[in-house]
């Protein structure tokens, strides 16, 4: 940062712009160590906060990890795996979520199911402000409820579905606002004849950047919240 000027401080690089550094001297000597269209990540780990602490099967308190989004969402799923349910559940772990919704799209498509919710980790800056603005969604809040994102609306009876689950078993949850972003639910909603969709995230700092940030009680309650919610829905949708 201190070699670049003031004004090239201000722009964000491109991506043609940017390379990675792996200590070759010419081309061939890099593509000993890395192919043409190989892929990368960030070495991440995962990392327990001030507050976090390891007692039980689960940790509580805040960490810091990469890809929460959705890893937090694949958590949620693979724990309502575990249980039963008076209606039939099919869990997908979608792929191609952030460049146009793609698997949930084919999923959905040969599913054809009732009705659908996406699970993920979503937007999180209650960081302080200056501007008396809302925050799109505040961490150690609860699951975060989509009422309508730039994707899609959400199905009202679903989330009627969701807020009655969450005050009756006294299960925080949170309305995400504004409505910007996407997710897989999008897409799903305009398959076949049309498949009511709703959407519920766990909120994470910093989401899509090198490391973010979530409270594991959003996390457990998002798992609770949606277990109730599916647990009523053979009522709701008789």
């Amino acid at each position: 940062v201190h070699l670049t000027s003031p004004s090239e401080r201000q722009n964000v690089l491109k991506v043609e712009d940017l390379y990675i550094d792996i200590g070759a001297k010419n081309k061939d000597e890099a593509l000993t160590a890395a192919a043409l269209g190989e892929s990368v990540s960030f070495d991440t780990p995962f990392t327990c906060l001030q507050g976090c602490t390891g007692d039980g099967v689960v940790p509580r308190g805040r960490v810091s990890a990469k890809a929460l989004d959705d890893r937090a969402g694949c958590f949620v799923l693979a724990s309502l795996l575990d249980m039963a349910f008076p209606c039939d559940l099919y869990a997908v772990f979608t792929v191609q979520e952030e460049i146009g919704m793609r698997g949930a799209r084919t999923a959905a498509y040969a599913i054809s199911p009732t009705v659908a919710f996406a699970l993920e980790g979503t937007v999180c800056d209650d960081a302080p402000r200056e501007e008396d603005l809302s925050p799109t969604t505040r961490m150690s809040a609860g699951p975060a409820i989509t009422v309508a994102d730039a994707s899609f609306i959400a199905d009202r009876r679903l989330v009627t579905l969701l807020t009655d689950a969450g005050d009756a078993c006294g299960i925080p949850y949170q309305l995400k606002q504004p409505n910007i972003g996407g997710t897989d639910s999008g897409a799903i909603h305009l398959q076949r004849e049309g498949i009511p969709s709703a959407a519920v995230g766990v909120p994470c700092r910093y989401i899509h950047s090198p490391e973010s940030v979530m409270d594991l009680s959003d996390l457990d309650n998002t798992i609770r919240l949606m277990q109730a919610a599916l647990t009523r829905l053979p009522e709701t949708w008789a």
